[in-house]
């Protein structure tokens, strides 16, 4: 899918309660049934569309994996040009997630 198309598959409605209602159900069926619906990288994504940004330690929390999975996790997503990493301004040592502007 390329061309002026594909950019609008990447904008959701983050108001849209069905979003947090997959994220929420994703959570609870793998709580209960050690499954998952969606990838580390759809719940990081999905997260930061309808939260905002994000510490990348939460992220990781997000992301139900290891240190050492999440990095992959957060690799994969700058690769694909989806998300931004910045310094956090009250805080040097930490890092924040944000979703790169698609244009």
């Amino acid at each position: 899918m390329e061309g002026e198309g594909a950019q609008d598959v990447l904008t959701i409605d983050a108001a849209d309660p069905r979003w947090k209602e997959l994220v929420e159900f994703d959570a609870k069926l793998f709580k209960k049934k050690k499954l998952r619906l969606l990838t580390p990288e759809a719940r990081v994504l999905l997260c930061l569309m309808m939260s905002g940004p994000l510490r990348v330690n939460e992220a990781m929390q997000v992301a139900g994996t290891s240190y050492r999975g999440f990095y992959a996790v957060l690799e994969r997503l700058k690769q694909a040009g989806l998300v931004n990493i910045s310094k956090d301004e009250q805080d040097q040592r930490a890092r924040n997630l944000t979703v790169e502007q698609q244009g």
